[in-house]
Order: structure tokens, then sequence, then C-alpha cells
């Protein structure tokens, strides 16, 4: 019989963040997690509708993001277990569209897995070339912290 996974305790929605949460709270680091949320907008997929009225492709969407930890004012931590296109499209749009989460968002990594099979990008080199700071683990780096 397959081992059932245990569910995440309240109020994280992964075993992942749960860890990031516990790492904060042992080491004395204030945090909140999924405090705020952000609008943004972001370009719907050029090959999945049309305006109705003029037929243009250049549409929009307008999109809500909550990131998952705060810590203090000057770091906002998306952590992530699977990193999937549509993630990589939103945290774009958002980094594009929110000025407040230009600077001060980061992402944390379970792994550094391929984009996807076939890719020779990781998610680390994702993160490198739309200028996102990032780690790979369950411990933030101490310059996030110290802002």
């Amino acid at each position: 019989m397959p081992r059932r996974k245990r569910k995440p305790k309240e109020p994280f929605r992964s075993l992942y963040e749960e860890k990031i949460g516990d790492w904060l709270e042992e080491n004395g680091i204030e945090y909140g997690y999924e405090l705020y949320s952000f609008e943004y907008e972001g370009p719907v997929r050029r090959n999945r509708s049309r305006c109705s009225d003029c037929g243009s492709k250049e549409l929009v969407y307008d999109g809500r993001y909550t990131p998952d930890f705060f810590v203090g004012t000057n770091c906002i931590i998306e952590a992530k277990g699977r990193f999937t296109a549509s993630d990589r499209r939103k945290i774009k749009a958002v980094k594009e569209t929110v000025p407040e989460l230009k600077e001060k968002l980061v992402m944390m990594f379970m792994t550094d897995n391929k984009l996807n099979r076939s890719a020779k990008m990781r998610y680390s080199d994702w993160c490198e070339q739309e200028g996102i700071d990032y780690i790979v683990g369950t411990e933030p780096k101490k310059e996030w912290l110290n802002g």
C-alpha cells in the first residue's frame, strides 16, 4: 500500500512552504504569510484569442498575485516546488506591472529542475535571465533577511 503524503499544517499550502516557515520561526525571523495581494496585468497568449471589436491579438488580462512570504519591508519570497510555464508568465507579468515588487520579489525553489523535459534551461537560469534573485533550498539568503 502506498504511503500517504501528509498535508501541510495551517496556514501553508505546501510542505515546502511549511519548511521555509519553520526555518524562519526557528531563526527568530518575523514574517507574514500571504498577507497582501497585488493586481497586475498580463498579456493574453496570442494564440488564444482576439479582440471581438478590432481583431487585435494584443490583449491583456487583469490578475491577482498573492506572494507567499513577506519578510521585513524589503523582501517578498515566492516559494515553488514546481515552476510551470504559467507560473513563469505570471511572475514576469507581475515584475513588469507592479512597481512595489520589482526589486523586492525573490524566488525559492525546492530543486533546480529543467523548465521542461526537452529544455536545457533550469529554474535558476530563467531567474538569472529575468534578473530575479533566487536560491535552491529551504534557507533564505542572509541579505534578504537584513533589509
